[in-house]
């Protein structure tokens, strides 16, 4: 039995989706230019430098964008009818590359440049900033790996719900504390200035590596975190729900920091809140009515479902 499914496997391989790995591939790219945009300024060492403050701003865009083609790769592999388990694979690798290692390595060196002199922000303590990174980054692939584990399962019908913070989530919410820490000193951040302490900056770089942690047993936990794109697109919502998106289309126009860390923090709140909720109603954390679903989108957007045996 092992033979004809290693030949078949090996004609798998023969022939491979070019443009939606290319656009994987591309994700890759992205968190490999975010490692070295922060590796090139650590010569600099001064994190009041300009040049320094703005290599951080640029490595948390590119994580950005690299979550907009995370989420480009599986819907081009299913429109152009190219999904395959290669692209599967594929993804699984480049989201533990650019939504693990690229967003602790990079808060691992601004926790670095803020340790012990001259700025004195954080106690030098190197052991337990590495501790933290480490935990980030194993917790993000242990998730990707069960998530690949769970996915090809018999529970695959519904998408509504991740177990556990999906990776691209926790990404989001360590890059958009970077890219607000780098927006210190930006006149053009009004709101910042006018609603927050003077001081707000200095606490992102504290809150760092506890942050770390928190997300990366999030990431292995099986707290309920809504898939947004289900959220957002595929149901009706009420007229004050709009109302609040509107507004937070507004603060990104203003100022897009401050708003990516609201709404990437109100993601994980909601997601605890939900959990907390379900624990104390219902004894669990899945659904009442279906136990606990695990979307499959990294699998389904590429490999294609199989019909259930009619036996």
């Amino acid at each position: 039995m092992d033979a004809p499914r290693r030949n078949r496997r090996l004609r798998d391989l023969r022939s491979v989706p070019v443009l939606p790995s290319l656009i994987t591939l591309g994700n890759v790219f992205l968190g490999f230019l975010a490692m070295s945009k922060v590796a090139d300024v650590l010569a600099v060492g001064d994190v009041t430098d300009p040049v320094v403050v703005a290599a951080f701003e640029i490595a948390a865009q590119f994580v950005f964008l690299a979550m907009v083609f995370d989420a480009l790769d599986g819907r081009v592999a299913r429109m152009t009818g190219q999904t395959s388990a290669f692209g599967a694979q594929l993804d699984s690798l480049a989201d533990v590359v650019t939504f693990g290692c690229a967003p602790a390595f990079v808060a691992k060196v601004l926790i670095n440049l803020h340790e012990g002199a001259p700025t004195e922000l954080l106690p030098s303590h190197p052991k337990i900033y590495y501790f933290c990174a480490a935990v980030y980054v194993l917790c993000a692939a242990m998730r990707l790996a069960r998530f690949n584990v769970e996915s090809a399962g018999p529970s695959e019908e519904d998408h509504r719900e991740f177990k556990g913070l999906p990776s691209p989530a926790a990404a989001a919410v360590v890059c958009s504390l970077i890219a607000f820490f780098a927006s210190k000193g930006d006149e053009s951040a009004v709101l910042t200035q006018a609603f927050l302490p003077d001081d707000v900056h200095r606490w992102t770089v504290v809150a760092m590596p506890g942050v770390l942690v928190l997300l990366g047993l999030l990431m292995v936990s099986k707290v309920p975190f809504p898939h947004m794109f289900y959220t957002l697109v595929e149901r009706r919502h009420s007229f004050p729900f709009l109302a609040t998106l509107v507004v937070l289309i507004g603060l990104v126009l203003i100022e897009w920091q401050l708003a990516f860390v609201g709404a990437t923090l109100a993601y994980v709140a909601y997601g605890l809140g939900l959990g907390v909720y379900r624990i104390l109603s219902n004894g669990r954390l899945g659904p009442p009515d279906q136990g606990e679903p695990e979307p499959i989108d990294a699998v389904e957007r590429f490999v294609e479902p199989v019909s259930p045996s009619r036996n």
